[in-house]
């Protein structure tokens, strides 16, 4: 894990936000169980919003405002936490993490193809 930084513009002022770039496995775990539900796995419901308030609670470790609270964030202007999604997200795409999901779940398309075999009667 690495600690990164950007800035962002806040209240007029420039100030550097520094986050973790990467979480433990059972830290991403948690989150992804509390925002994912798999109870239909034909129809997954995803809560992106509860995620990225998640993420950014969990890794921001310097900033101009409280870190690691949720209300604090939301109380943000929304200007100034779409800069710290663009700047923190790119080290947590959803998307990324679904995938690892839906491949431990499904396997991966090449496994299932070399399973299969044919043969001629």
């Amino acid at each position: 894990m690495a600690v990164k930084s950007f800035k962002i513009k806040l209240n007029g002022k420039k100030e550097i936000i520094e986050y973790e770039d990467d979480l433990t496995f059972g830290e991403i775990e948690s989150i992804l169980s509390r925002n994912i539900d798999l109870t239909d796995p034909s129809k997954p419901k995803v809560n992106i919003p509860q995620y990225r308030m998640d993420i950014l609670c969990k890794v921001i470790k310097t900033a101009p405002f409280k870190t690691g609270d949720a209300v604090t964030i939301r109380n943000l202007k929304s200007a100034t936490v779409a800069e710290i999604i663009s700047g923190v997200m790119k080290d947590y795409p959803l998307g990324k993490f679904l995938q690892e999901w839906v491949m431990t779940f499904a396997g991966s398309l090449d496994e299932n193809e070399n399973d299969m075999t044919s043969t001629t009667s």
